[in-house]
């Protein structure tokens, strides 16, 4: 049976390749090959970008297999987190198997384990949070990490977007602790994690350059075309007020990503997405409020959508309409909402100088960047190659 160690130096030199050269083109030492050859052993990061520099966007065919072939307690930690950051149930499934009489990975295997039962849909995920907080984690800071994460995707499903900001900045500190050592591998997959509810909740309030911060994030990262399609989504909304050719731009790549997955339902959620942003510049350039009703289906939140609401408001066609759905979005703190729809009251003869007034309340918070878009840069890896076996 090969080891870990044959099968990457064997693809290696499939790819024409020595150790000095595939090391040179992942960013990484020499050191790394010579220690592989030695003694088997490689740091996950280092065995991802070259997956990535020998198979390029099919990397994850590879990581599937190696994966499945590490020892070190270490480096199984690493694989469970990169099992679940990549949505494959299967690779989960297979290492939580491997690992459940394994002491030293218990409160790794309880964590994973009730994410991976939340992945096949035998977990509700409003009660995910509180099953990860009877897991005993001790004191392992990765772990600590995650769960509070969790706990901030809990609060936005509660619309609790202050709990989520204040929660955050803790959770930013800890993850930034995480260094660039051995934990190098969480602190990326953490950063991550933390921009896919970060980048609506900063849409929320109309802090547009956090939103297209983490939005940058998520489409660096080119984790998932989920990924990509969250990213730009976030990116299309942030100009919904500003910039009508790069909204729709964005969001018709957002659609155009969600494409490549098969889910139907988010396939048709970014498809009405769109739509109801085209339809949003055609009520403000004279058109009648749309018909909704064969909207609502493919929407996971139908009648409680944003742009559902915001439209039945806008069709009642009266000034009184407006002010109520102004108010409605602003008792929520639904920034961006609560400005598109005081743009409309200019359409009823409500003075410019009073609707910017109403668009000028927010929560004037300047939101603190800690990460660099290229925090996810291990996973992108294979973008910045050069090698015409790179796919």
């Amino acid at each position: 049976m090969k080891s870990l160690s044959d099968e990457i130096f064997n693809l290696i030199e499939d790819c024409d390749l020595n150790g000095v050269k595939a090391a040179e083109m992942a960013g990484i030492s020499p050191r790394t090959i010579y220690d592989l050859k030695d003694s088997g052993t490689i740091g996950f990061i280092s065995m991802l970008k070259i997956a990535q520099v020998c198979k390029g966007s099919d990397y994850h065919s590879v990581m599937t297999n190696w994966c499945r072939m590490l020892l070190t307690t270490e480096a199984i930690k690493h694989a469970f987190e990169y099992a679940a950051i990549k949505r494959d149930v299967a690779l989960l499934g297979f290492l939580l198997q491997e690992a459940e009489n394994d002491e030293p990975l218990s409160a790794y295997h309880g964590v994973y384990g009730l994410i991976y039962s939340f992945m096949k849909g035998e977990v509700p995920f409003l009660d995910l949070y509180n099953e990860l907080k009877s897991v005993r984690i001790s004191k392992d800071k990765s772990l600590s990490i995650i769960v509070d994460i969790y706990k901030c995707f809990m609060l936005y499903y509660q619309k609790d977007f202050l709990g989520i900001l204040e929660k955050s900045k803790k959770i930013e500190q800890q993850i930034k602790k995480l260094g660039d050592g051995r934990r190098s591998f969480f602190k990326q997959c953490y950063a991550y994690r933390l921009a896919e509810v970060m980048m609506p909740v900063h849409l929320h309030f109309s802090n547009f350059e956090a939103a297209r911060h983490f939005s940058e994030i998520l489409i660096y990262s080119n984790i998932s075309p989920k990924a990509l399609s969250d990213g730009y989504y976030g990116l299309g909304m942030s100009y919904l007020l500003s910039n009508k050719t790069l909204c729709l731009k964005y969001l018709q790549r957002s659609y155009d990503a969600m494409k490549q997955i098969e889910r139907n339902d988010l396939i048709e959620e970014t498809r009405v997405n769109l739509k109801m942003a085209e339809m949003y510049f055609e009520v403000r350039e004279g058109m009648s409020s749309p018909k909704l009703d064969d909207l609502l289906s493919g929407l996971t939140l139908g009648e409680d959508d944003d742009f559902i609401k915001y439209f039945r408001f806008r069709s009642i066609g009266t000034r009184e309409g407006i002010y109520k759905g102004y108010k409605h979005f602003f008792k929520d703190m639904n920034f961006l909402f609560a400005n598109l729809i005081a743009d409309d009251l200019a359409c009823f003869g409500v003075d410019y100088a009073q609707v910017e007034a109403l668009k000028s309340i927010n929560l004037n918070e300047k939101a603190e960047i800690c990460f660099e878009k290229e925090i996810t840069s291990c996973f992108s890896h294979w973008s910045r190659c050069s090698h015409n076996r790179v796919s």
